[in-house]
């Protein structure tokens, strides 16, 4: 269970909800990534702000920086002309799905710990291994 103070909730919230609806309506791979770092961002915020001091905050940190440091590396290969591995054709609409369902979780003052593997995963599949084992049929973005 999450323990941010009230103010700092709502600021992540809203912050996650931003992300979610800029990533959306974009179509670029690197404007939905760039709106994505905001993410990891507004974590450490809330971390070096609110008192209430939560390790989860830290996990969901550490996540969603992995996951987009992840993803702007293969945003960078694919605009450099590097299409080896592409990430699946519903990836951003995913994303957006588990950051929706962050959202709410954080919202509710609820564990975070499945939609942080989610995303976790999905980074995952734009890594080579990642992506051989999604080309394998053996991994698959998360429901």
């Amino acid at each position: 269970m999450l323990t941010i103070s009230e103010p700092y909730k709502t600021m992540l919230v809203d912050e996650i909800a931003f992300v979610r609806e800029k990533m959306d309506v974009e179509s670029d791979i690197r404007k939905k990534v760039y709106y994505y770092s905001a993410v990891h961002a507004m974590v450490q915020r809330v971390l070096n702000i609110d008192p209430n001091f939560d390790r989860q905050l830290v996990f969901m940190f550490t996540v969603l920086f992995a996951s987009y440091s992840q993803m702007r590396a293969r945003a960078d290969q694919i605009v450099a002309g590097d299409r080896m591995i592409t990430p699946p054709e519903n990836f951003f609409d995913r994303i957006s799905t588990y950051l929706q369902e962050l959202e709410g979780k954080v919202r509710n003052n609820e564990d975070t710990y499945i939609i942080l593997e989610k995303i976790a995963v999905s980074a995952y599949l734009l890594d080579g291994n990642g992506y051989y084992l999604y080309q394998k049929g053996w991994m698959k973005l998360p429901e």
